[in-house]
């Protein structure tokens, strides 16, 4: 399905404060991305690092992607997705559940930011 994009137009123009205040909030995100796309890529490495461990245990028990399946209610295709996706993002739920099909717990730590 392609979705064609239209521009969408302002009827009336914008009054020079205006113009001027969605300047500095462009301005703004401009110079805020870098650290955001940064704490985001943080947060996905520690996220990618949790399921890759939960992956080597369930292959250090010698377990079935369909044995977790029937020990934490987690579809397959789900168990799956969240092994081999780059960027997947499970829910701390989520990651509670495979912990537990494979008798390890998830402990959550507050620590200093950098």
């Amino acid at each position: 399905m392609v979705r064609e994009i239209r521009r969408i137009r302002r009827a009336e123009k914008l009054s020079p404060e205006e113009a001027e205040r969605l300047a500095r909030l462009r301005s703004q995100i401009a110079e805020e991305l870098p650290e955001i796309r940064k704490r985001a890529k943080a947060r996905l490495i520690e996220v990618t690092d949790a399921l890759a461990a939960l992956r080597a245990e369930r292959e250090r028990q010698g377990l079935s992607l369909a044995d977790v399946r029937e020990r934490s209610g987690i579809e397959r295709s789900a168990l799956s997705r969240l092994e081999n996706e780059v960027g997947a993002n499970p829910t701390i739920h989520t990651l509670v559940r495979y912990a537990e099909s494979l008798g390890k717990k998830i402990v959550i730590q507050l620590v200093d930011a950098d």
